[in-house]
């Protein structure tokens, strides 16, 4: 199955639909994962101004993805648009996927173990729903160990 599929089957079982309002917060999960990444990069030349630039894109980035997580910002994306936005969320995974491949990283691996993750905060098929309807993490949940596949 594909990743996409058993991510979409993961959000219908937590209750998530196209056109449920879902979309905002997910574009800000999306969001918070890019700022993760961008903030293990490490710049060469620390005397860099890119390191400046990159800790403030990082930071403005977050509030942003904070303010569409917490329902506090809404967005969508317009039917005149939707192409071009396919377009760039397909080579987002293909450029994630370069970016995997020539850091020598295990992505298939480590794909199998996030999504499994991910369906372990699943309880009886149903998710443990914090205030707001994040999907939260039940007792005893345990974050995948990513250590054998970098």
């Amino acid at each position: 199955m594909s990743n996409f599929r058993r991510t979409a089957d993961w959000l219908k079982a937590c209750g998530k639909e196209p056109g449920d309002g879902s979309l905002a917060v997910q574009i800000g999960c999306h969001i918070e994962e890019f700022v993760e990444f961008l903030d293990q990069l490490t710049i060469r030349n620390d005397n860099s101004l890119n390191v400046h630039r990159v800790a403030v894109a990082s930071e403005l980035l977050e509030s942003v993805a904070n303010a569409l997580k917490s329902g506090n910002e809404m967005v969508w994306i317009a039917p005149w648009d939707c192409e071009r936005a396919l377009d760039a969320l397909c080579d987002m995974e293909v450029t994630g996927n370069g970016v995997a491949y020539l850091a020598g990283f295990d992505k298939e691996g480590a794909d199998a173990a996030v999504l499994n993750a991910n369906d372990a905060k699943l309880v009886d098929g149903k998710p443990v729903l914090k205030e707001g309807g994040k999907i939260g993490k039940p007792p005893g949940w345990v974050a995948p160990d990513l250590s054998r596949f970098v």
